[in-house]
């Protein structure tokens, strides 16, 4: 086995987990519920009833839940259904180094298997998810070329096995096997994104899903490649061809990726963020009336030109409207925010908003590094020109959400389901005291609705 390979598993297989710090225990606890929240928010998704109609004829009663419903799947289903379910409204958190929502598949797949189990404690969760978000985020974090397939699934898909080998209790030659049965499941065609369709969300759901089932083959005695990372044919070859893994390997165990995680306190592209904030801040500043505006320049890296650049069209979807920047700043300035209501039909036919959206100019500007978020520059011009830079998303480790938004935020996602929700504490109670839970019983409870 390739040392780079050995070197990983080993970490997320062998490493006790009482030596993962407080502090990333602390953050993991924070994204389960944020991404248990998301996810009940996406059972209101106008795709969501096929989703689960698809996955109940693969098995149509089984041991995992779907969050939200209270309908039950084998653990595989449900774990698709889950990601998918907590991607549709792109609103997940997301590890801005790697360009990953690496916390979507890894919990999916971590609690269908958990609840297939029986009998896992709280504490053996979160362990699990430290340690598919490690493997996850090291593997999208090497990344020093431009995305050429959708990263949060093809590297999430590895978080997803991670969490699920952790909890079977895999030794270093299972975990090899399986990890290399990965290979021929990678689900991340970039084309969904260019097109803005609800595959993106389809494409989280099969990553979720390859986790579980790379481990039941693994488990029956089935092999896969050895080199499944960095041989010739392996991951980094076929995925991210530019890469250097070498810093990922020398931070195992000294720095935690569960840290590093990053809230999207508003549903729409992570890229789209510093503009949100910059408009947010400038409005905070001074008065802009929409109608006075005349021009709305935005500087972006190149990653936001490829990810949210996408011109404005008449016929807006929700989905492609989540990605599509023009649209997005258009919403900040008139209504101050951008929210889970901003996509419904009313909203994306406004005529004033797809006016003000025809006035905003993109600029790419000379940011070397393909994956970079930040910074971004706003302008305004109206009566004067407004001018701010975003240098650290809202929502980052550098500019974290409070307790105080981070519930006001789950509060909203449970109103916003199909059978929405007024009392998060239950949810919040049951995450918040994960490692003390003997088994998963009430966080299951509150999650299920």
């Amino acid at each position: 086995m390739p040392e780079p390979e050995r070197a990983l598993l080993c970490h997320v297989l062998e490493t006790p987990g009482e030596a993962i710090p407080a502090a990333a225990r602390d953050a993991a606890r924070v994204f389960i519920l944020d991404t248990l929240a998301v996810g009940i928010a996406g059972t209101a998704h106008e795709d969501q009833p096929g989703i689960i109609a698809a996955a109940s004829r693969w098995g149509a009663a089984g041991a995992a839940t779907v969050w939200g419903e209270g309908t039950r799947l084998p653990a595989a289903q449900a774990a698709f259904v889950n990601a998918f379910q907590a991607h549709a409204l792109e609103f997940d958190a997301i590890h801005e180094r790697a360009v990953v929502h690496a916390m979507t598949p890894t919990l999916a797949a971590a609690l269908a298997e958990a609840e297939r189990q029986g009998g896992v404690s709280g504490a053996r969760l979160v362990s699990a998810v430290v340690f598919g978000l490690e493997l996850a985020c090291t593997i999208g974090a090497a990344s020093r070329g431009p995305m050429r397939f959708f990263r949060p699934a093809t590297a999430g898909m590895f978080g997803a096995y991670g969490a699920v080998a952790r909890l079977r209790g895999f030794d270093l030659a299972k975990g090899a096997a399986g990890a290399g049965l990965l290979l021929g499941q990678i689900p991340g065609t970039m084309q969904a994104h260019h097109e803005g369709g609800m595959a993106l969300a389809v494409q989280m759901g099969f990553a979720a899903g390859a986790g579980l089932r790379a481990a039941d083959l693994a488990e029956a005695g089935a092999r896969g490649p050895e080199g499944w990372l960095t041989g010739a044919s392996g991951f980094l070859a076929m995925t991210e061809p530019e890469h250097d893994l070498a810093p990922g390997l020398a931070a195992l165990g000294r720095t935690w990726q569960a840290q590093a995680l990053s809230h999207k306190p508003f549903p729409s592209g992570r890229l789209t963020h510093p503009v949100i904030d910059g408009l947010q801040r400038l409005r905070a500043g001074e008065t802009i009336d929409p109608a006075s505006v005349r021009e709305v320049r935005l500087h972006l890296p190149p990653l936001a030109m490829r990810l949210v650049g996408r011109p404005l069209h008449d016929d807006l979807t929700p989905n492609y409207a989540r990605l599509c920047l023009p649209f997005v700043a258009a919403t900040t300035l008139r209504f101050g925010t951008v929210g889970l209501a901003d996509f419904t039909p009313a909203r994306l036919t406004d005529a004033a908003t797809l006016a003000l959206a025809a006035k905003v100019r993109l600029i790419q500007d000379a940011n070397p590094d393909p994956n970079a978020v930040v910074p971004q520059t706003v302008e305004v011009q109206h009566a004067t020109t407004a001018r701010v830079t975003v240098e650290h998303t809202l929502g980052s480790p550098a500019n974290p959400l409070s307790r105080e938004a981070r519930i006001a935020k789950a509060v909203s996602c449970l109103a916003a389901a199909r059978r929405p929700r007024a009392d998060v504490a239950a949810l919040v109670a049951a995450v918040e005291t994960l490692d003390t839970a003997p088994d998963l019983g009430a966080l299951m409870r509150a999650a299920s609705g």
